[in-house]
């Protein structure tokens, strides 16, 4: 298949008309101009042509949570990320006793099966700080355990991509570099760390920051925490939730001008009530409301956002006058190289055809899946 007449972003350029051509669910060739060729069309008519976003922190949709998510239930969020342009997304659950945790490990092995855009889990704890704990269960928090992330990559089937910690935790370096080396991504979020925490932390393998801001020590001109060390060190992917609400959009710009393009991740950190008329719910036994189009716990901290992805990247346009070809940075490449997945997450030769074709103000017409249209 090739799509054609296309605006098409590249990491460094955009193609104001040009086309693409698919084979075996990879990109095959990319020209500018019309094309010549007889194979099966689709016409753009002009359409912006993305990599597929890619969320690394998203907790349900549907009324559904990952927690308590069976093989069914994500066909049906599968379907909802789609709409938002979303062909990568990691199913994220929340702090948890480790049978929870092992319970999502495995479902997820047999879902992704059949669940082409789910790339795999993110951990958002339970190695956290008790003091930054949000909307976490304050009761199942933990220190760093190897063996319980032994056992959650084996009954994972090798699908545990990303996992929140405070780097203060005790035995917390040797975690990370346990985490590291077995292709885990390792993030600091929940978390009072200090600056020097966070630098001896990259030295580990350390490379992520979680929902900065929120959560997490923030930036103060004698005692520098994590916020910090994230506009500071070149090593990390600053994760953030675009919806206006969790960060100003003055800070978000101001933190995106230190930080720029090549660092910065969108997400959604989105909850089960999300693409539903739920108002009510609990959060693995926390109550929760939907209130000011967020989501908060009913004593009051904010919850979770209800925010989709295309959503975030139109708001980064917004604040930020952030381009086409950062925008794709923002909602897609940084996030598959914090993965390590190097098939994806570009418009390029070789890689695979995960695309999100926009209208001009950036609103979701068309996603492909390795080469298929899904919407």
């Amino acid at each position: 298949m090739v799509i054609i007449n296309a605006k098409i972003v590249l990491v460094d350029r955009v193609i104001d008309n040009g086309f693409v051509v698919i084979e075996n669910g990879l990109i095959k060739e990319i020209k500018e101009g019309k094309y010549a060729g007889n194979d099966e069309v689709f016409d753009a008519e002009g359409k912006v042509l993305m990599p597929g976003f890619i969320d690394v922190h998203v907790h349900g949709s549907c009324g559904i949570d990952f927690m308590d998510a069976d093989i069914e239930d994500y066909q049906i969020i599968s379907r909802s990320m789609y709409e938002e342009g979303v062909t990568t997304f990691l199913a994220t659950t929340l702090t948890s006793g480790l049978e929870s945790m092992l319970n999502v490990a495995r479902t997820v092995k047999e879902a992704r099966k059949t669940t082409p855009n789910l790339g795999g889990i993110h951990f958002e704890g339970p190695y956290i700080n008790a003091n930054h704990k949000g909307a976490q269960n304050e009761a199942y928090i933990r220190d760093p355990s190897i063996e319980e992330l032994k056992e959650c990559i084996k009954e994972s089937g090798s699908n545990i991509r990303y996992i929140t910690m405070a780097p203060e935790k005790n035995g917390a370096m040797e975690f990370i570099k346990f985490a590291s080396e077995n292709g885990v991504t390792v993030s600091a979020g929940h978390t009072d760390a200090t600056f020097d925490d966070i630098e001896k932390g990259i030295k580990y393998g350390l490379t992520n920051t979680t929902h900065t801001h929120n959560a997490m020590s923030g930036h103060h001109h004698r005692k520098p925490g994590v916020v910090t060390a994230a506009m500071c060190f070149d090593e990390l992917f600053t994760e953030m939730i675009c919806d206006g609400i969790h960060v100003c959009p003055n800070t978000v710009k101001t933190f995106y001008k230190i930080v720029g393009a090549d660092r910065f991740v969108i997400i959604t950190d989105a909850l089960k009530i999300k693409h539903s008329d739920i108002n009510e719910f609990e959060l693995f036994e926390l109550p929760c409301i939907r209130q000011n189009g967020a989501a908060y716990l009913k004593t009051g901290p904010l919850a979770g956002s209800l925010l989709t992805m295309d959503q975030g990247v139109r708001n980064m346009r917004d604040w930020t006058g952030a381009s086409l070809v950062e925008l794709a940075k923002i909602s897609s490449r940084n996030a598959a190289k914090s993965l390590h997945l190097n098939d994806r997450g570009e418009i390029k030769e070789g890689l695979r055809a995960d695309l999100v074709l926009l209208d001009k103000d950036l609103f979701v017409k068309n996603v492909f899946q390795l080469g298929k249209k899904v919407i």
